[in-house]
């Protein structure tokens, strides 16, 4: 059994999900599903997949080190550059040729060192030690999208689809980012990766540019306006309708929210007393059923199921 087959049959035994998993192991679900289904090439850095099995295996109870030795036979290290020491040729002399060359040699070393005794001594110049390479700096990368849903790749390595969140890279000058979505002009733009950065992507329509964002760039500060003659009381504006479906957390529970196209309108664990609304067509999936408590159209709030179940319904 391969050890994505066995993470995937000890979590399935336990009754939990990926996602379950990730919120105790602060791993993204998809990572976790990457591990179970063997997909390398979804996953980050070696150093960080093999991180996040150990972390995963500890999660489930299982012993890392004979996934953790799978992995490398899957994933090994690249072999370290060996230096060939040259073979030594055999030397053979006859007896006479060695007493001979013992006596040539006695006499040249008794003239170079009566030659060195004489001769001043040489200055020793100590050649300076190489500075150290500095380590690899890890950064992480978040970008978004409008609209949500764009497929991302950081020279040429697919990262996955927006959003994606605090992707860990090893720290670069220069990288190239290229965002893509089907009916929109893609977005190419070589991007610093020195510290961490949180970028949005705005794919504009075909024949339209897109645009990329840095939403960490400091913003200028607003200029003090200048005093101006009071205005009237605006007029009272109606509240507006309550949307259709109701959500409201008695207790902590991790719950998704997704709209008719997949696309995650709310993910999270809110605390109890947290109330959201949703247009109808949406999908609820929780893991502790009995504390959310759905109303729609302002029907009485009723519970999705009993505590601890897993749910997943539409509205």
């Amino acid at each position: 059994m391969g050890f994505g087959s066995a993470l995937k049959q000890a979590r399935e035994a336990q009754g939990r999900t990926t996602q379950d998993v990730a919120l105790h192991t602060k791993i993204r679900s998809d990572y976790l599903q990457a591990l179970e289904n063997g997909e390398l090439h979804r996953l980050p850095e070696r150093t960080f997949a093999r991180s996040y099995l150990q972390r995963y295996a500890r999660e489930l109870g299982l012993d890392p080190a004979p996934l953790l030795a799978e992995f490398d036979r899957h994933l090994p290290l690249p072999p370290a550059p060996t230096l060939a020491r040259p073979a030594r040729a055999p030397r053979r002399a006859a007896p006479a040729l060695l007493l001979g060359a013992g006596l040539v040699a006695a006499l040249l070393g008794g003239t170079a060192a009566w030659r060195l005794l004489r001769a001043p001594a040489p200055a020793v110049v100590v050649a300076p030690e190489p500075a150290a390479a500095p380590l690899p700096v890890t950064v992480r990368l978040t970008v978004s999208s409008v609209p949500a849903g764009a497929r991302v790749y950081l020279d040429n390595r697919y990262l996955g689809t927006t959003p994606v969140r605090s992707f860990p890279l090893q720290a670069r000058a220069r990288a190239q980012l290229r965002v893509e979505l089907t009916g929109r002009t893609p977005l190419k733009e070589a991007v610093a990766l020195g510290r961490s950065r949180n970028l949005r992507a705005t794919l504009r329509p075909a024949g339209q540019g897109s645009l990329l964002t840095d939403l960490n760039a400091p913003r200028p500060r607003p200029q003090a306006a200048a005093p101006s003659a009071p205005t009237p009381a605006p007029t009272p504006v109606p509240a507006p309708a309550k949307a259709p479906v109701t959500v409201t957390f008695s207790g902590p529970s991790w719950t998704r929210v997704t709209d008719t196209q997949g696309r995650v309108l709310f993910e999270g664990t809110p605390t109890a007393g947290t109330v959201k609304g949703f247009e109808t067509g949406v999908t609820i999936r929780t893991g502790n059923a009995a504390a959310v408590l759905v109303s729609v159209n302002g029907a009485a709030s009723a519970p999705l199921g009993q505590a601890g179940q897993v749910v997943t319904r539409t509205f």
